[in-house]
């Protein structure tokens, strides 16, 4: 026999698991089966075309190990993909905010018809902040401090235009005091979201035992916690498809944890238990 089935995984009816994270789910893998863990610092080498998984290498106490993204196994985006597009498009958002008051100062300037959008739900920006979600508390503080800016702006170009039909003059003071202010205080948040976006990007590598003493590594977007569950709040998956079940002998889903309120969290076995009349290859 090899490996550990559940009752074996939970002492005394309680087990202690590291939990993470990715864009789609929660998982937890048991304490006792991580070796050791550190911050993602590029020392390993990267493997291409090797399986399918797109493994690296990494050094463990003088040996080599494999290296496999947990995102890739998953075949979802990691945190550092999701972060780097955000600021892509957020400098997108940026750069075409500034081009909208290029087109009001020469409508108000040279009494050009403006043909952007007055609206600030139709705006390019306006249209894409209604939609962004995401679960991280301080990018979403940040991105509803737009909310009042980016409204004033626009409330700004309605005034300013019916104002130049009227006191041209005063338009363009207008337009010249207002926008400066409010165009720095949408730079300073465009800024402000780009840095926040850049610092959650902290990934993490742990170093996970398998049976007869293999070791792997994983790199994860992130590490939540380390917490104790009861068996009690454990319910076992005995599905033959789904998150892993074809795609890696080491990493077993074998159910789902319940911690409180929150979502469920699916439980990794790094040591699972050989099928019966099996026997282990190393």
């Amino acid at each position: 026999m090899c490996g550990k089935d559940i009752n074996s995984l939970f002492n005394d009816k309680k087990l202690s698991a590291i939990t993470f994270s990715t864009a789609e789910a929660s998982f937890a893998i048991p304490l006792e089966q991580v070796l050791y863990i550190e911050k993602d610092v590029q020392r390993n080498l990267r493997v291409d075309e090797l399986d399918e998984f797109n493994h690296g290498v990494i050094t463990f106490q003088n040996n080599t190990v494999q290296l496999f993204d947990f995102n890739k196994l998953l075949g979802t985006k990691n945190h550092q993909q999701m972060m780097k597009a955000l600021i892509s498009k957020l400098n997108e958002m940026e750069e075409q905010h500034k081009d909208w008051l290029d087109a009001l100062e020469n409508s108000v300037k040279n009494n050009m018809p403006f043909t952007q959008a007055l609206d600030p739900g139709m705006c390019t920006f306006g249209q894409w902040y209604d939609k962004f979600e995401t679960d991280n508390e301080e990018l979403t503080e940040t991105l509803q401090r737009f909310d009042i800016p980016h409204k004033k702006l626009h409330t700004l170009a309605q005034e300013l235009l019916g104002l130049n039909q009227e006191e041209h003059a005063k338009a363009i003071s207008d337009l010249e005091q207002e926008c400066v202010n409010t165009l720095a205080e949408l730079t300073h948040l465009f800024q402000l979201t780009k840095e926040r976006a850049e610092s959650s990007i902290r990934p993490i590598i742990i170093f996970v035992e398998h049976n007869e003493g293999k070791i792997t590594a994983l790199r994860l977007d992130n590490i939540n916690d380390i917490v104790n569950f009861e068996q009690r709040n454990f319910c076992e998956d005995d599905s033959d498809k789904g998150i892993l079940k074809s795609k890696n002998e080491d990493f077993v889903i074998e159910g789902f944890l319940r911690d409180g309120d929150h979502a469920p969290l699916m439980l990794i076995n790094c040591q699972p238990k050989c099928p019966e009349g099996s026997e282990q290859v190393t």
